[in-house]
């Protein structure tokens, strides 16, 4: 008589494991998702980082034209998909002389690539129009192309900024409904 005591609990412990498990399943698959979701954001925003260094170290060292630069860099950027979600921005900064002896920091030049997300935009200048070719058609008055820098450059002095956008969407989009954006700036 035992036996069939030990079986009925058996049976019963099984059908109460099977519902736990059936309640707590979509908690865990969500917590997973999270969580390759996060290493998935870490990976492209590595990936952003490296493109703005390399586009910063390539503008500032070869003499290779800033589109031929940011649309390189685009185009080795897998797994992100740049031309449809990215954007690659990079900008010469040079300090002037404002008059009265001020020096003043402006944008002198500045590229975007040719295909990429034209609703991402630089977070050092906004140009208020660009070309066909991803050149920014400059003001031509230099006080409203005055930038701000995370550090003082001296008179006649220059600087590449390369800035990486990247418009990303989490695999977790049918819960969160957000699309942040990744961002990496070098200044060099």
């Amino acid at each position: 008589m035992r036996t069939s005591t030990r079986l009925i609990l058996s049976a019963s412990d099984a059908g109460q494991s099977m519902i736990e498990l059936a309640l707590i399943l979509p908690f865990l698959l969500l917590l997973s998702l999270g969580v390759a979701d996060i290493g998935r954001a870490l990976l492209f925003n590595n990936i952003l980082t490296h493109m703005s260094r390399e586009g910063a170290n390539l503008a500032s060292r070869t003499s290779q034209s800033p589109a031929f630069i940011i649309n390189t860099l685009s185009q080795t950027a897998a797994p992100l998909n740049m031309a449809t979600q990215g954007m690659g921005i990079l900008s010469r900064v040079k300090a002037i002389d404002g008059g009265s002896g001020t020096v003043i920091t402006v944008v002198f030049e500045q590229y975007r690539a040719i295909n990429g997300k034209t609703s991402l935009l630089s977070k050092l200048w906004v140009c208020p129009s660009w070309a066909i070719s991803g050149a920014c058609n400059l003001p031509a008055s230099a006080s409203s192309r005055v930038v701000t820098l995370p550090f003082t450059l001296a008179l006649g002095y220059e600087v590449n900024v390369m800035e990486t956008i990247y418009e990303y969407t989490p695999l977790t989009n049918f819960v969160l409904k957000t699309s942040p954006e990744l961002y990496a700036r070098t200044f060099l």
